[in-house]
């Protein structure tokens, strides 16, 4: 029987480097990371402890991740821990890991703010499901604030989100999200474009302020941007690099949205 509650995070890796390297780039969440360099190491070690989250690299000899990962699905001891998919595979790298039951999917070559970023987002999730005993939180359509002034993207992102029945609004200005947001939002989004000195501050306004601090926030940026994400990594809740693609975006907004019913104690 699995050790439960151990804060740990497990990574199967058949890397060694990677293996050393792992717990370094994710040392400031505070999380002791645990490395198995197999399928098979890492079945003994489940059978002993249960990690809060599971990092889990796609191409390993032996079993691969995407067969592990769909073992790890269907067996009931460990189907709700979240399996992170590592990998510098291109193409459809991210739907095949999304199709073997993976919760989400990470390139190997991952800026580490936001490598932290998102492992720090399956981590809060998986603290506030246990608060809720693992009771389910059904989707439901929610406001969503956006500031940019990109005509591309203020095009394509209330298209991508009507699909859940989301409705958006728009700024152009990041100095006008803090008084544009309204009780019943459940999300919103900033394009880094408009100035990080600018980001910085209506994110620190948001976080200080009560009835906002718990809002989740996606930021949108070139991946030349992605060094900025160091001084404000752990005031945000995600991120998404341009061009966006419509399955990552949707992606990312169900987590985001269920971090928000969660937060906000809906569904």
């Amino acid at each position: 029987m699995a050790e439960k509650g151990s804060g740990r995070i497990l990574l199967v890796d058949d890397l060694a480097l990677y293996r050393r390297v792992v717990p370094a780039r994710l040392g400031a969440l505070g999380r002791e990371v645990d490395a198995c360099a197999n399928a098979e190491e890492a079945r003994s070690y489940l059978a002993r402890r249960r990690p809060e989250l599971i990092l889990l690299d796609v191409i390993m000899p032996g079993t691969d991740g995407l067969t592990f990962c769909r073992e790890l699905k269907e067996d009931p001891r460990t189907r709700d821990i979240p399996v992170l998919m590592l990998t510098d595979l291109r193409g459809n790298a991210h739907e095949r890991s999304l199709e073997a039951g993976a919760d989400d999917y990470l390139p190997k070559r991952l800026d580490d703010a936001l490598f932290r970023i998102r492992v720090q987002l399956h981590l809060h999730l998986v603290d506030l499901r246990r608060r809720d005993g693992g009771a389910p939180s059904p989707s439901v359509p929610a406001p969503i604030l956006v500031a940019t002034r990109s005509p591309l993207l203020r095009a394509q992102l209330p298209a991508q989100f009507s699909g859940g029945g989301h409705t958006t609004r728009l700024v152009d200005q990041l100095e006008d999200v803090p008084l544009a947001l309204m009780p019943e939002d459940r999300l919103v989004v900033m394009d880094m474009e408009l100035g990080v000195e600018e980001m910085h501050a209506a994110v620190s306004q948001i976080r200080m302020e009560p009835t906002t601090a718990g809002l989740p926030v996606l930021l949108l940026c070139e991946k030349e941007e992605l060094s900025h994400l160091l001084a404000i990594e752990f005031m945000i809740d995600d991120v998404l690099w341009k061009p966006l693609k419509a399955q990552v975006t949707r992606h990312r907004l169900a987590l985001l949205l269920e971090l928000a019913r969660r937060t906000f104690r809906e569904g």
